[in-house]
């Protein structure tokens, strides 16, 4: 789901791969991520080029592409980034930066990553924790982050959401008589509703952040992110959002958007989650603080989030309809982890002790 309009065309595609000395032969876009992503078939081979979205600067590209290198260097699969002419591991076209990297054939997945595939997605991330374990990373969800939130601030961010449902209803020509778009307006108002007495009672569990584990992390590690072959993982890719981050963060958040927890009203496996979690703990530790702030420090910083309400209000994306369902969703895990947090918390715990 591409967040703004790619300004590239085949010609300019080939411009640019002839400053890595590629060839293109064919091109083609994939439905895929917030940046504009292609397969590019060159005479050289296969290749991933993305078109980053405006904001994402060349520094913050070229930290990935390190990360990724490291990784690379120590037998973890990962697609690695190709070189210019000049020696840059980007370019850039129209205020946007583009890179090149290997194309990685296999199957892939959005939330929908089938349950016997979760153990060795928790294997992978484990691994990347542990190989990056030294190394240096932006630290991000610390206390600096912690202390800037606003409770008022962003229970204003859902009331202004509100006063836009409210407004555009009331400015509407003619009463809004289409019962499935009544039903959406009402979901969107429930949601928000909850969402803004629900960082109201945020300021309890900010305790919870004290004495966790920070580690050098993916930043975005879900389905969507692996590539697979025969069930395994032939490659991690987009390490782009790559920061020192909250351990058990990144775990619940990998464990929730990749299988698809709590669809269509499905309860939160909490026995489910606590196998994830061993799995992982084969290959980097957490101690028993970790495991008990885990839903927590989840909820903390899901629960700020208006992505997919905005857009759907007030933004008018492209694909708002798809944006609108996934905040749909993660609102719904809102729900689900609070009411659960306590037994998430106290079983991630006992597991510990076994």
């Amino acid at each position: 789901m591409a967040l703004e309009k790619s300004v590239l065309t085949d010609n300019r595609i080939r411009d640019i791969l002839r400053q890595y000395g590629l060839t293109m032969t064919a091109s083609r876009k994939l439905p895929m991520g917030s940046a504009n992503c292609y397969e590019i078939r060159c005479e050289e081979g296969s290749f991933f080029l993305k078109e980053y979205q405006s904001e994402i600067s060349r520094g913050e590209v070229e930290r990935e592409a390190a990360v990724t290198e490291y990784l690379a260097k120590r037998d973890f699969p990962v697609a690695r980034f190709q070189k210019t002419g000049a020696g840059e591991v980007c370019t850039e076209e129209d205020g946007h930066i583009i890179s090149v990297q290997e194309y990685i054939e296999g199957q892939t997945y959005l939330n929908d990553l089938p349950h016997e595939l979760l153990p060795e997605s928790a294997k992978y991330l484990g691994r990347i924790h542990a190989l990056l374990r030294d190394y240096p990373m932006e630290k991000d969800m610390d206390e600096k982050w912690l202390d800037s939130f606003s409770v008022e601030d962003a229970a204003a961010k859902f009331d202004a959401l509100l006063q836009v449902l409210d407004s555009g209803e009331k400015t509407s020509a003619e009463p809004i008589r289409d019962v499935n778009l009544l039903r959406t307006l009402d979901h969107i108002r429930a949601d928000l509703v909850y969402k803004k007495e629900l960082v109201r009672r945020l300021p309890q569990w900010k305790h919870w952040f004290e004495g966790i584990t920070y580690t050098p992390s993916h930043g975005d590690y879900t389905a969507c992110q692996l590539v697979w072959e025969e069930n395994h993982v032939k490659a991690v890719i987009d390490f782009s959002a790559a920061k020192s981050l909250p351990a058990v963060w990144e775990i619940m958040r990998s464990y929730v958007q990749s299988g698809g927890a709590c669809r269509d009203g499905a309860p939160f496996d909490t026995a489910d989650f606590v196998s994830y979690v061993r799995e992982y703990m084969k290959y980097a530790p957490l101690t028993e603080r970790d495991l008990a702030a885990m839903p927590y420090v989840y909820l903390y910083q899901l629960s700020r989030s208006s992505y997919g309400y905005k857009e759907f209000l007030v933004k008018k994306t492209e694909n708002k309809n798809d944006l609108l369902r996934f905040a749909f969703w993660r609102t719904a895990i809102c729900r689900e982890i609070e009411r659960k947090a306590g037994e998430i918390s106290n079983a991630l715990t006992g597991s510990a002790k076994e």
